[in-house]
């Protein structure tokens, strides 16, 4: 793939300037401060000490209904810093586990708690983007000073419209102020599809960055014990959920965010990508876990905003994959690498048989930011991950990983193909904006598909940058990926819509700039996906079957209101313009 990759960042910046897109620039959390704290200075993370603290196991939540409350409270993130102001569910970040059962729906009220807002005041909400805005303010430069609106969404759920967690379902505390698409307090899960690593997050339209960054994310696994019972995975103590988040925290241990943006007489606080320079996995930075010499299964979710994380193990030793972000694959794939981008999972066993007691294994990380042609990880701070310390044996290692694990079935026949765009909007700073196919946010809808059918969807990335997409509602397939001549479909483009974003955008027929072979998905990419990279320079082609994985229909009217949506997954890309509604009929 890497061959197949070689445009250089001044083709790119090229290209772009016909468009007026361009390389999305990081924050330097050296050169700014954190919002309404101007006094506080930035925390140099090489002070930290790396493995002070111990992964934590989030609290499991089972059973059929469920209250959760988002709310604003103080945690300890590492041994020398102090108590930090977060966000979270249930008072933890990252939230609880909810373990949910395939075939017995469960129920949650969602309810927002966060009248404290500390935190609040270091967030720069930006009320010149296209947001909640609650209390009505319209574009404006002020600083917003509450109330805190959230609305959570199920990822790779397949979900009534209702429960979705649609970015306009928002509500304020108490349910005070609702959003347009708000339609009901308690949401309901169906888990009518296969066994699968979710999780959920929140989704408030034009602020999940900030929601998100502040903590409010965890894990929802969907188990299926009549058929996961016959693979034998390891299970129990050797099985973990782990998230890798990236934070930069303040001199006093709290967080810090931008606030100041690119281009600040129109936006004046949204950053293209944030950055962070510590890690922090579970909630706590850079943590050690505990791990015998055996079989372990980890689920891995990429929870960062922007950062991708290419991951491997310092034995060298491979990660065998056997789920995706949909569920199982057909059999297990060894992979000495795993590439995971914001919103992606990866379900994998990592073996640590043969290793002495009290010997280490760190989990690194050498993907660039902004990804794939940023500035490289620094080895001594966002290029580490975590720690895996050998301890006893304490019994013989009776869990396999099978030859086979499920059938992945061949979608079709195509009722509709679409051929949709990446595009970025410049400034004069830098990014204004990054969209889908020419169009804002609130344009009309384009994309209806039909209840039940499949379509091919290319979407041809005009950008810089590897963009995670991500449709709500459905898993689909990565069929193949294949370059195209940029620069040439970008000068036809601009040729065709001369000012974007426009609410009617025409594309080129993409076969005529097609170029090199076609690009098969990797192995461990063979699966259900919700999430996928879609790399500059290339067209992306999946397949979306607008009903359950399992076949037949879903449980619910995926028809009714508020619909659903598709967007980046960067989540300052989403929060400016990079979503759009679709409605299925």
């Amino acid at each position: 793939m890497k061959n197949k990759n070689k445009e250089t960042r001044r083709q790119f910046l090229q290209w772009s300037a016909l468009a007026g897109a361009s390389f999305a620039l990081p924050w330097d959390a050296t050169t700014r401060v954190a919002f309404g704290q101007a006094a506080a200075l930035p925390l140099d993370p090489r002070t930290l000490r790396k493995y002070a603290d111990p992964l934590p196991r989030p609290a499991k939540l089972t059973g059929t209904f469920h209250t959760i409350a988002m709310t604003e409270f103080r945690q300890k993130l590492h041994a020398q810093l102090p108590l930090t102001t977060v966000w979270g569910y249930n008072g933890s970040y990252p939230g609880p586990t909810i373990e949910a059962v395939r075939g017995v729906p469960i129920q949650v009220l969602w309810r927002n708690q966060l009248s404290t807002q500390t935190l609040l005041s270091r967030l720069p909400v930006d009320q010149t983007l296209h947001w909640a805005d609650p209390l009505n303010q319209h574009p404006t430069p002020a600083p917003y000073t509450g109330p805190v609106p959230t609305v959570t969404h199920l990822h790779g759920g397949e979900t009534e419209p209702q429960s979705d967690g649609h970015p306009d379902a928002w509500f304020t505390p108490n349910f005070a102020i609702r959003g347009m698409g708000w339609v009901k307090d308690v949401y309901s899960y169906a888990n009518a599809q296969a066994a699968s690593t979710l999780w959920y997050h929140d989704h408030a339209l034009g602020v999940t960055r900030l929601n998100v960054y502040a903590g409010l994310a965890g894990f929802y696994l969907l188990r299926d014990p009549q058929f996961e019972s016959t693979l034998n995975l390891p299970s129990g103590n050797y099985e973990r959920e782990i998230v890798i988040q990236d934070r930069t925290f303040d001199v006093n241990g709290q967080l810090m965010y931008p606030s100041a943006g690119v281009n600040p007489t129109i936006h004046p606080y949204w950053v293209p990508e944030f950055f962070g320079n510590t890690i922090v996995v579970n909630g706590k930075v850079w943590p050690f876990m505990q791990v015998e010499p055996r079989k372990y299964r980890l689920r891995l979710l990429n929870g960062s905003n922007a950062r991708f994380y290419n991951l491997k193990l310092s034995n060298g030793r491979p990660f065998i994959q056997i789920g995706t972000d949909g569920g199982y694959l057909s059999r297990p794939v060894q992979v000495n690498q795993l590439l995971l981008a914001p919103g992606e999972r990866a379900d994998v066993i990592v073996d640590f048989t043969g290793h002495k007691a009290n010997s280490t294994i760190l989990m690194n990380n050498d993907a660039r930011a902004p990804f794939p042609n940023g500035a490289p990880a620094d080895p001594q701070t966002v290029g580490q991950i975590m720690q895996f310390r050998i301890v006893p044996l304490t019994a013989p290692d009776t869990s396999s990983v099978p030859a086979s694990l499920s059938t992945i079935p061949t979608l079709g026949p195509i009722s509709v193909t679409r051929t949709l765009t990446l595009n970025e909007i410049m400034g004069a700073g830098g990014p204004l904006a990054v969209i889908l196919d020419g169009k804002e946010w609130m344009t009309p809808i384009t994309e209806r598909p039909r209840v039940g059918t499949t379509e091919l969807w290319q979407i041809v990335n005009m950008t810089a940058d590897t963009h995670p997409i991500h449709l709500h509602l459905v898993q689909f397939q990565l069929l193949s990926r294949q370059r195209f001549q940029a620069g040439k479909y970008m000068k036809d483009y601009m040729a065709l819509n001369p000012v974007i974003p426009a609410p009617v955008t025409t594309n080129p027929p993409i076969n005529q700039y097609l170029q090199d072979g076609v690009m098969s998905p990797a192995p461990n990419e063979l699966g259900w996906k919700d999430t996928v990279r879609m790399n500059p320079g290339e067209v992306t082609r999946i397949l979306v079957r607008f009903a359950p994985t399992t076949g037949g229909t879903f449980p619910f009217a995926p028809q009714a209101a508020p619909g659903y949506v598709w967007h980046c997954h960067i989540l300052e890309h989403e929060d400016n313009e990079m979503m759009r509604p679709y409605q299925i009929v």
